[in-house]
């Protein structure tokens, strides 16, 4: 039988419904007047609805209806509906040949068939796109696979995205990783990847049920990390998985699956997460620099100690890590309608509500603000069962989520 939290959140996902998903609002004492008010964490649907396009709907995870809302639904035709050949280079040439007009109308780019190169996923790598989009469209131009999610793949040696505005792309797989440097208003889903690094700067970067890790590396899984003094502000996730990175035993490597890490001196946050599921790596599930103004978890599991080798079992020769919930400096975090798993370190929580802890806190963890942890000891021992069992999806492997993700 599952541990009495997991009843109770499952009993929740009744009520949430779209709007959770909109607004990922939830009951509250004020907050004081030093913190920043609470975002809407998704953007205000601003095209007529598609009959085709799912009603969004919470999940823990992907469910094949978290996707923006302004942007085309792949399933319909949108006014401007181009083909391009599986080539960078013809991808660019499509969108620079954009008006704006016709992006506020609505734009979807379809990707025939095949490979697409890259040259890595490091700040330093040539970039597979540059300078491609225009920051001041008033809407996303959608870029997927026209044979759908998989059909197109993305070279293992990874690809980078510099400076590239109001771009998305949604159902492409590689075995590598993607690297975002000075990108804006650019949003990537329904997607498997192995990692993901988003460094230097950027603002206003959404992801959308994208899957990445579940891997044997040292290196984090995806890692934030703005330089200089570029801003790194408003960067959300809607219904994601991000799965461990194992090192090697005996590695010094710190190894974490989310490092948000200050090494900049621009404005960094803040950071939401509606729908979410975090797997712990070797060390930790999250770190969140004191230079993050706030991150936020809506409805997300955040799962460290043993639950991450529960559903990928550690092998011979790999560091045997218990990892944190949480670690690093940040001062404002906030958690609603989740589940923790771990330590949760020395960060600053302020709001805490309908969430679960799987130990008692101590006292100095507890809200500053608002709310209160919930103590439930019977989450350290979930069994992979449990675990997938409050999800929508058995496993995050290609054939299920060519089957999830449809249009």
């Amino acid at each position: 039988m599952a541990p009495r939290l997991s009843r109770r959140m499952l009993l929740n996902l009744g009520t949430l419904g779209a709007a959770a998903l909109t607004t990922a609002a939830c009951s509250a004492t004020a907050a004081t007047p030093s913190l920043t008010a609470r975002p809407k964490p998704t953007p205000t649907p601003t095209m007529t609805p598609s009959p085709k396009r799912p009603a969004s709907r919470a999940s823990y995870g992907p469910n094949g209806t978290h996707f923006p809302a302004d942007v085309p639904w792949p399933g319909d035709t949108a006014a401007t509906d181009l083909v391009a050949e599986c080539d960078w280079v013809d991808i660019s040439r499509k969108v620079q040949g954009l008006t704006a007009s016709q992006v506020a109308a609505g734009v979807i780019i379809r990707v025939k068939p095949g490979t697409l190169p890259g040259a890595g996923a490091k700040s330093s790598s040539r970039a597979a796109l540059s300078g491609v989009g225009q920051a001041v469209w008033t809407r996303n131009v959608l870029i997927v696979p026209r044979d759908g999610f998989g059909s197109v793949t993305i070279s293992s040696t990874g690809i980078r995205f510099d400076q590239c505005a109001r771009l998305s792309f949604f159902g492409f797989v590689s075995a590598g990783g993607f690297a975002l440097t000075r990108c804006v208003s650019l949003q990537l889903g329904w997607s498997r990847f192995e990692y993901a690094n988003i460094t230097r700067g950027g603002r206003d970067l959404a992801l959308y049920e994208l899957v990445l890790g579940f891997r044997q590396n040292e290196e984090d899984t995806v890692g934030v990390r703005p330089t200089e003094t570029f801003e790194m502000t408003n960067i959300s996730r809607y219904g994601c998985v991000f799965g461990p990175s194992v090192k090697p035993a005996g590695s010094g490597a710190h190894c974490d699956t989310v490092q948000l890490e200050g090494t900049g001196t621009g404005s960094f946050g803040p950071f939401t997460s509606v729908d979410c599921i975090d797997y712990g790596s070797s060390n930790a599930v999250a770190v969140i620099h004191d230079r993050v103004v706030r991150a936020e978890y809506h409805h997300c599991l955040l799962l460290g100690e043993q639950l991450p080798w529960r559903v990928y079992p550690l092998r011979s020769g790999d560091y045997q890590g218990n990892p944190n919930a949480f670690a690093g400096g940040c001062r404002d975090v906030r958690l609603y309608d989740s589940v923790v798993a771990g330590p949760i370190g020395r960060l600053g929580y302020t709001e805490v509500h309908n969430t679960s802890l799987s130990y008692s806190p101590a006292a100095n963890q507890q809200p500053r603000v608002s709310g209160a942890w919930t103590v439930d000891t019977g989450i350290s021992g979930w069994t992979r069962e449990q675990i997938m069992g409050l999800q929508e999806i058995p496993d995050y492997e290609i054939p299920t989520l060519r089957s999830l993700w449809r249009w």
